[in-house]
């Protein structure tokens, strides 16, 4: 099955990555504008009521998000 890297939702355009659906992972990330209730109320809350946005990204794509933003986002699902 060939998918599209969804990082575009981290980054505000779209990601011209298109293959395979086993080269890629899926990540969950906290957007900027839910971040500060979540520091107020001490914790990041659970997917799906906290906010966070699912998506599934090529894999060097989820290693930049995670570098680029560690505390607001984790691998959930690895590469098959």
């Amino acid at each position: 099955m060939t998918v599209k890297c969804e990082c575009g939702e981290v980054y505000g355009f779209a990601c011209a990555w298109e293959g395979p659906v086993d080269e890629t992972c899926v990540v969950e990330w906290m957007p900027e504008y839910l971040r500060a209730n979540h520091e107020n109320a001490g914790n990041p809350g659970v997917y799906p009521m906290n906010g966070s946005i699912r998506m599934r990204v090529e894999e060097e794509c989820a290693e930049n998000i995670l570098r680029d933003d560690p505390e607001w986002a984790a691998i959930v699902e690895e590469k098959s």
